[in-house]
């Protein structure tokens, strides 16, 4: 059932983002500024005030705007991104403070939950072969090169962390551990360590060229879907076993939820929610869904 209804935007809401607590939560809207408010899920309260910045319409009209949250809960990375475009605009707030603390220029980004590197940002940045930023998918074939950054944002500095040549698709996972890159010419997918700088996993994947790449919220498998294909490979990342199967998801993201003997995949369509459950060995729709106070689905977000 529909419990309240919060209107802080006067804009078009594009995408909502919450904490693991799961009663807080980031709203983004998109028009001449990009607007984000936090809010308490439970209480209706609007947290912070709103964060606004400028849209960059030369770059990001028709673009993608979302967000993460530190593992802290302190700070808020606000992207916006066009959908064509190899380059990126990103906006860190200080949530407690209500001020912008940082801008990055990049292709995608993401915070990191672990290790030494918790609380700085990894980045992605697409490159030609003399070392040259790359903005378009537009300038040519020769952009397969990216370099990844650590920023540092309480110093406002970064590090070189390594290159990787020969790319054509790139992932973040969701804790900032790995980045999957699709190694188009060996029909391979390698998933490197940001804390090492080392590769630790290589999944081999069938002739055909891979459209995107999707990790789960909670990091421990990746799928990989093909252009001009419903096939679609999922590996686990302990075991690293992979399934196959066909499953059209359309343009939207999906979801997924991973668990110890299969995999849930929350596929959206135009107005309802399909449910599959996929096992090493077969796939099957288990369950189909219409929510009752929208027409039109853009995005889904899983709660814990």
């Amino acid at each position: 059932m529909n419990i309240f209804v919060i209107e802080h935007h006067s804009n078009s809401v594009e995408s909502i983002v919450l904490l693991l607590d799961e009663k807080t939560f980031v709203s983004i809207s998109a028009s001449s500024m990009i607007t984000s408010y936090i809010c308490d899920s439970e209480t209706e309260y609007c947290i912070a005030s709103p964060f606004e910045s400028p849209m960059h319409v030369k770059v990001y009209v028709a673009g993608i705007v979302d967000g993460c949250f530190s593992s802290d809960e302190k700070r808020i990375l606000v992207r916006s991104r066009r959908s064509d475009s190899l380059s990126c605009h990103a906006v860190v707030w200080d949530i407690v403070r209500g001020e912008e603390v940082f801008q990055i220029e990049g292709f995608d980004f993401v915070f990191i939950y672990y290790s030494r590197h918790e609380g700085k940002i990894a980045s992605v940045h697409w490159i030609d072969e003399d070392g040259s930023s790359v903005a378009s998918i537009d300038e040519g074939p020769h952009s397969t090169h990216i370099l990844v950054k650590l920023w540092d944002i309480g110093n406002d500095i970064s590090d070189r962390l390594f290159e990787v040549t020969g790319v054509a698709v790139t992932q973040f996972s969701p804790n900032g551990q790995y980045l999957a890159v699709e190694k188009r010419s060996e029909n391979v997918i390698e998933l490197w360590n940001l804390e090492n700088r080392k590769i630790t996993h290589r999944f081999l994947y069938p002739p055909g060229n891979i459209s995107s790449l999707h990790f789960p919220p909670t990091s421990d498998c990746l799928m990989a879907a093909f252009w001009g294909s419903d096939h679609k490979c999922l590996w686990r990342l302990d075991t690293q076993e992979m399934t196959s199967f066909d499953l059209d998801i359309g343009d939207i993201p999906l979801a997924i939820i991973h668990s110890s003997n299969a995999n849930r995949l929350f596929v959206p369509r135009d107005n309802t929610v399909e449910i599959w459950e996929v096992s090493m060995s077969s796939s099957n729709m288990i369950f189909k869904t219409k929510p009752l106070t929208t027409w039109h689905i853009t995005s889904i977000c899983l709660l814990y």
